[in-house]
């Protein structure tokens, strides 16, 4: 029989897969959005400093999913 316990660190893991996952779709949108920028538009300062702005977004936000995925899995991580 499992334990309430296992229960609800078993749902605990998925939600905060859910929550990594959909910081990770958020990073690569973002990232899409960057790169459609030059589709778009002329290159000039303003695009870049566009581009600059919203690529430096998905970037932080790449990291904080990678940073809670690492800290996850040594949470479930044998000891």
């Amino acid at each position: 029989m499992t334990s309430p316990v296992s229960i609800f660190r078993g749902a605990d893991e998925e939600d905060e897969q859910a929550r990594i996952n959909a910081m990770f779709y958020e990073a690569d949108k973002l990232e899409d959005i960057a790169y459609r920028l030059f589709d778009e538009s002329t290159r000039d300062a303003g695009v870049w400093q566009h581009f600059n702005e919203v690529k430096s977004a998905a970037d932080a936000k790449r990291t904080e999913a990678c940073r809670a995925w690492m800290n996850m899995r040594r949470k479930v991580a044998p000891v």
